[in-house]
């Protein structure tokens, strides 16, 4: 502490970042050390990636009920709280009626956060002082038993602790200002202006980011869905749906405001916890132990399922790839398992076994955790789930509305969305186009396009310039030995130096955490225990306690 004033820097304030402000603000309600919070942000307060500017077709993935940027005793159980409205609780005060499971725009849940940022700087305890700093990090390392902070302007700050949420890296707003390959849609539709009217555009990827590429291709140019299907606009392109899997996702199903999980009978932490006891390091092996923990999970909620439902929930959670013999035989089993698949959604949680079975990876997402905490997995299987498994949780419990695919549906019925030639297609220049080759069809197929979205993001971001604070990291921190680039963090989130040196003050959460842990990307839920404010209560509460020692 410089002064006896303990320092705490933000570095990144997105949502989760307004999570740090949140827990700071609870715990500093009881008595402690006077307390400087930077909070670090080049843009506005809050927002992260949710512009209250974007049009609004772009849609949140989560109900509106289950999100909040304030807390509850039972998010936080035994810990100080900040009482708020959720998303939902605050639409209605402030916007009219919403259902509670509604997926509203992210432009709404951008002036939610707004609003949000301005009460929580209503409400600063007295030993509480906030800054804000409107500059990019350029670098944070450790510094004795604290960390400095180097801004833009070559300002440097010495903190007690440096909390990184700087979620998906800084914003790049310059267009597209030429080419056919899209390396990333965001911002939209500002990114796809150049994708011409009656081109072909391949999206690789037909996950929630390709969800929101098509509909900033077809409903952004004009184009419209009724009760008869899709009427275009005739300013669209022809869109080629194509990703390694081959497969579209699952749709999310419908659900009850009074829905509770089901407690975990065979999948949980204490199951893993025994299985460490049994294996060298205590590693475990995703495939070999944590899989059939989860199989049984899933068909064990099924009850007085068929045999046929059965076989759809064990299908849907195995990795190994399906080939097919043409094309045609590809592009109707697809489509006919789509559709299934959105039926099952229509019925909802409580009703089909299916998708009942499926939420075990939603409701029990704890125990995934668990599996990664460390000691975690083998090196070989920690590769195996972050490459493979990862990918089928999105596509079977991640995946769009219901009402998207129904809209994918009207959309190729209308000539619009094609699928691409199969699974693991092969991409490559052929003279000023690009060709899409199956690898995956026993009979080749080769669709030609004019341009090609990358519609499947990666992280850490293959640019630097969007993720300095990522690159400033790597440059003296531990990270994982495979190609991926993801940080080694100890159970509380403290990044660890290289050579063997005691944790950081450097603690990662949100994206960035991403590989050390499991699925970061999420604004919390109300009413129900949040890992994601208990993480950061593991940091803040030791720091901001009157008696540091204990």
């Amino acid at each position: 502490m410089v002064n006896d004033v303990l320092r705490i820097a933000v570095i990144g304030v997105g949502p989760r970042g307004l999570s740090v402000l949140e827990r700071v603000i609870s715990h500093t309600r009881s008595p402690g050390p006077p307390t400087e919070l930077l909070l670090i942000e080049p843009g506005e307060l809050g927002l992260g990636v949710h512009d209250v500017k974007q049009p609004d077709y772009l849609l949140l993935n989560t109900i509106a009920s289950q999100l909040t940027i304030f807390s509850d005793e039972r998010m936080t159980p035994g810990a100080p709280v900040t009482p708020g409205p959720s998303l939902y609780e605050w639409c209605l005060e402030h916007h009219g009626p919403v259902r509670f499971d509604e997926f509203l725009s992210r432009r709404l849940l951008g002036e939610y956060l707004q609003w949000a940022v301005r009460d929580l700087l209503d409400r600063v305890p007295p030993r509480l002082t906030v800054r804000h700093l409107p500059l990019a990090v350029e670098d944070v390392r450790p510094d004795g038993d604290g960390a400095v902070v180097t801004l833009a302007d070559g300002s440097r700050h010495q903190v007690d602790v440096a909390v990184v949420t700087t979620g998906h890296g800084l914003a790049d707003p310059a267009p597209l200002t030429g080419g056919d390959l899209v390396e990333t849609p965001y911002p939209l539709p500002v990114r796809t202006d150049a994708v011409a009217e009656g081109s072909t555009v391949a999206l690789l990827g037909t996950g929630l980011t390709a969800m929101d590429v098509i509909a900033a291709l077809t409903v952004g140019r004009g184009g419209a869905f009724d009760g008869d299907g899709y009427r275009p606009s005739g300013r669209e392109p022809r869109i080629v749906l194509t990703s390694r899997a081959g497969v579209l996702p699952c749709a999310r199903p419908r659900t009850r405001q009074d829905r509770v999980a089901a407690p975990a009978e065979h999948f949980t932490p204490a199951a893993l916890a025994a299985l460490r006891e049994h294996v060298p390091g205590g590693l475990l092996d995703f495939r070999r132990d944590v899989e059939p923990l989860i199989r049984r999970e899933a068909v064990g909620r099924m009850g007085s399922a068929t045999p046929e439902q059965v076989a759809v929930v064990e299908r849907a959670l195995s990795p190994v790839p399906t080939t097919w013999a043409t094309y045609e035989e590809y592009r109707d089993a697809v489509l006919g398992a789509a559709r299934a698949d959105l039926a099952e959604a229509e019925l909802g949680l409580g009703v089909s076994p299916v998708k009942e079975a499926l939420e075990v990876l939603r409701d029990h997402r704890e125990s995934v955790r668990a599996a990664l905490d460390p000691p975690g997995l083998t090196e070989d299987s920690h590769r195996y789930f972050m490459d493979e498994y990862v990918p089928l949780v999105n596509r079977v419990v991640i995946g769009p509305q219901k009402e998207r695919i129904q809209e994918l549906f009207a959309l190729v019925e209308a000539g619009v969305v094609a699928l691409g030639p199969g699974p693991r297609p092969r991409l490559e220049r052929v003279g000023g186009r690009w060709a899409l080759s199956s690898t995956g069809l026993a009979e080749p197929r080769t669709v030609e396009v004019d341009h090609v979205v990358r519609a499947n993001l990666t992280w850490p971001s293959p640019d630097g310039r969007l993720d300095p604070v990522g690159v400033a990291l790597r440059a003296w921190a531990e990270v994982g030995p495979d190609r991926s680039g993801r940080l080694v963090l100890d159970r509380d989130g403290f990044a660890i130096p290289r050579g063997g040196a005691p944790r950081s003050a450097v603690a990662v959460f949100g994206p960035p955490a991403e590989g050390a842990s499991y699925y970061n990307h999420y604004v919390p839920s109300p009413g129900v225990w949040s890992r994601a404010l208990t993480d950061l209560d593991r940091v803040l509460g030791p720091a901001l306690r009157a008696d540091r020692s204990r």
